[in-house]
C-alpha cells in the first residue's frame, strides 16, 4: 500500500502535494515493475477544526458565494475562506492583547476560534445544519481536486476519509482508556504516555470530547489492515 497526496478539504492542492503525488506515483510504478500488487490510497482529511475554520468564515462572510458565482475552482474558493479566517483571527487576537489580555489567553479567546470550536462540537454531534454545510463545501473541494488529478492523470484504488476513520480511532481510544493503556487528565482530555520511548505524551481526545488528527491516524491504520489483512507493507513518501 502506498499513500500519497492526502489533502485537507480546506484549501487547494499546493506544490508540496504535487511533489508528494509525483513521488508516490513513481513508487507505485517501481513496485509494480518488480511484481508487487500495489494499492494506491490516500486519507482525505475532511473533518476537524481546520475544516470548520473555512466553514465558519464562509458562514459569517460568504454571502452565499459559490464556485459558480465566483468563477473559482471549488477548492480555491474554500481556501479563500480559510485564509480569511486566519486574517480575522489574528486581528481579534491583536485586539484582545491591546486590551490587556496576555498572548496565550488571547489566542484561545478570539471569538472566531470559539465559533469554529463550537461548530466542530456540533459536527461530532451530527447537527443537521452543520453537516449540510460541511457536505456542500467539501463537495466544492472534491470537484476542484478531481480536476487537478485528471490534469495530472492521477487516480487511486481506495480512498479513506477522516470523517469515517476518526470513529474507529475514537472507539479504540475509549477502549484503551478503559484498559488503562491511556490516561485522562483533570480537564477530561485523554492522553497517551510515551515517556518510555523518550517522547512527549500525546493528546488523543480534547477536553471538550472532540478528536484530534492522531485519533483518526489510529483509526486509519486499524481500518487499512481490516480491509487488507494480507498487507505486507505500507509506504508514505
Amino acid at each position: 500500500m502506498v499513500e500519497y497526496s492526502s489533502p485537507n478539504t480546506n484549501k487547494p492542492l499546493h506544490l508540496g502535494h504535487l511533489r508528494n503525488i509525483f513521488l508516490g506515483d513513481a513508487v507505485v510504478s517501481l513496485l509494480k515493475s518488480v511484481g508487487h500488487k500495489v494499492v494506491r490510497t490516500q486519507i482525505i482529511n475532511d473533518r476537524g477544526i481546520h475544516i470548520c475554520k473555512s466553514m465558519v468564515a464562509w458562514t459569517q462572510l460568504g454571502n452565499g458565494e459559490t464556485p459558480e458565482i465566483s468563477g473559482l475552482k471549488g477548492d480555491h474558493l474554500v481556501g479563500k475562506y480559510y485564509v480569511l479566517f486566519d486574517k480575522i483571527y489574528k486581528k481579534q487576537v491583536a485586539s484582545l492583547i491591546s486590551s490587556g489580555m496576555n498572548e496565550e489567553e488571547a489566542k484561545n479567546s478570539a471569538q472566531i476560534l470559539k465559533d469554529a470550536q463550537e461548530m466542530l462540537i456540533k459536527w461530532e454531534q451530527n447537527d443537521s445544519d452543520v453537516i449540510a454545510l460541511w457536505e456542500k463545501m467539501n463537495g466544492w473541494v472534491y470537484n476542484g481536486f478531481e480536476r487537478t488529478y485528471q490534469s495530472l492523470n492521477i487516480s487511486f484504488d481506495h480512498l479513506y476519509y477522516e470523517s469515517n476513520t476518526y470513529k474507529v480511532g475514537k472507539s479504540e481510544v475509549e477502549n484503551g482508556l478503559a484498559e488503562k493503556k491511556f490516561y485522562k487528565k483533570g480537564d477530561q482530555s485523554i492522553w497517551c504516555d510515551l515517556s518510555s520511548y523518550k517522547l512527549d505524551d500525546k493528546l488523543l481526545i480534547r477536553s471538550d470530547g472532540t478528536s484530534v488528527y492522531m485519533t483518526q491516524d489510529i483509526g486509519t491504520a486499524i481500518q487499512r489492515f481490516r480491509d487488507y489483512p494480507s498487507l505486507s507493507g505500507w509506504f508514505t513518501p
